[in-house]
């Protein structure tokens, strides 16, 4: 009796061991959050669209085209870092799920067809790419909408009548703190050109020196010009430094076509070429219309944009001479940048006195602004940004306390199953695959 009792509960054991083991071998989902399964391909999606952001600024500041995991992001190795984001991720999304639901929020009609209509358009195109990753169609809809109920979420909080609503005066009182305003005209710097051996030859130096010093002395007469001039009334140096840059971009133009033409006709005309081919006609032109086409007045309303002066835009908006931009957000990497110098330099000059600034790029007029006297009105017409400036880092706290509330738990062998480098080579297989048929 005691005997099969014993085998009574081996098998039993056997079996519970067999279950154990097929359950921990599922990897179709990523985490359990509470009672709820989030699929894998949440995950997957994740790490791809986070992977896909980071190799295009890798390219685009670094020229970096491959051997993208010897990189790292934010201090850690690519790999590391790409999982680390897509599981705070994809937790992050379960627990936006979970107080959306908590707090009774539903997604409109119009924000569901929105969804489906891109998740049909998406799939069209990069359907069976997905599959191949392992990211269901449905995978994807859910992702979407955990984006969509964490922008209603924020807004739930922070939007107008919201539980935490940001109040206009408080927005205006955010500007008035952090901002800058100012107008900018810039010279570029000319850099002397290299050999193959990467060194700067003498004559290119010589000429280097000759285009900065005619730079910088036509900064210092615009800069003269701007002396006793107000914020306001400077675009009338702005509009004069652009009828300068289009008469020189002409003049160098002209100047560059009838050398080329010269050249031309005296090659003709003799036999011995060698003392017109021998002398490059065109470098000086070529070098004086470069340093002036770089050099653009900056023109925009907005924080990021460094679009040059459009005369048919500054008769319509009075502000599209100058820039609005959070100097009082940035950290200290931030701030050493190149626009970031700029700014600090800005921060410390009076109001509507014109001033000289040189980096290593350019030769700079800079004017400053007083943000108080557009404060009510750019708020107005930026509300939404500047929602989120303010409160994007409060409504992160939140979420992650919202995290730790939820009883999560990781289904380690599916992370260790869709590493970054399996769903990157998934990714290059495919497209290799796809592009040779």
């Amino acid at each position: 009796m005691a005997k099969a009792k014993k085998i009574t509960a081996a098998l039993t054991a056997a079996l519970l061991c067999t279950a154990s083991l097929t359950a921990c071998s599922d990897t179709s989902y990523v985490m359990t959050a509470g009672d709820s399964k989030i699929n894998a391909g949440i995950y997957i999606y994740n790490e791809l669209t986070e992977m896909s952001y980071q190799m295009t600024m890798m390219y685009y500041q670094k020229g970096i085209k491959k051997d993208y995991f010897d990189q790292k992001v934010d201090g850690k190795a690519f790999d590391e870092y790409l999982s680390d984001y897509a599981l705070t991720a994809t937790k992050e999304y379960a627990a936006v799920v979970d107080k959306f639901n908590e707090l009774g929020l539903t997604l409109s009609d119009e924000d569901i067809k929105s969804i489906n209509d891109s998740i049909s358009s998406t799939w069209d195109s990069q359907g069976e790419f997905y599959e191949s990753e392992g990211i269901s169609k449905e995978s994807v809809k859910l992702a979407l909408k955990g984006s969509k109920m964490r922008e209603e979420l924020f807004d739930h909080y922070y939007a107008e009548g919201g539980e935490e609503a940001v109040s206009d005066d408080e927005m205006v009182k955010y500007l008035d703190d952090n901002y800058l305003r100012y107008k900018s005209i810039s010279f570029a710097k000319t850099k002397a050109s290299t050999d193959s051996s990467s060194s700067a030859t003498d004559s290119s130096t010589d000429s280097a020196d000759a285009a900065n010093e005619e730079a910088k002395a036509k900064r210092d007469e615009f800069l003269e010009k701007a002396q006793g001039v107000s914020f306001d009334d400077f675009d009338s140096i702005i509009d004069e430094y652009n009828d300068y840059v289009a008469s020189k971009k002409a003049s160098d133009s002209s100047s560059a076509a009838d050398s080329d033409s010269s050249a031309s006709d005296s090659s003709t005309a003799s036999d011995d070429t060698s003392s017109v081919s021998d002398i490059d006609t065109s470098s000086t032109a070529s070098d004086d219309t470069s340093s002036v086409s770089d050099s653009t007045a900056e023109s925009s309303s907005t924080a990021d944009s460094d679009s040059s002066t459009d005369s048919s835009s500054s008769e319509s908006d009075p502000y599209a001479n100058e820039k609005m931009a959070n100097y009082g957000a940035m950290d200290d990497s931030q701030k050493d940048t190149t626009n970031g110098k700029i700014l600090k330099e800005v921060s410390g000059m009076s109001i509507d006195v014109a001033t000289a600034y040189e980096d290593d790029n350019a030769y700079y007029i800079l004017i400053k602004g007083d943000v108080k006297d557009r404060d009510t009105e750019y708020a107005k017409e930026n509300h939404e940004d500047l929602l989120k400036e303010m409160k994007s880092d409060e409504f992160q706290k939140k979420l992650t306390s919202w995290v730790e509330k939820l009883d999560i738990k990781v289904n380690n062998k599916a992370i260790k199953r869709y590493t970054p480098k399996v769903v990157y080579d998934k990714q290059t297989e495919y497209y290799s695959k796809n592009n040779k048929s």
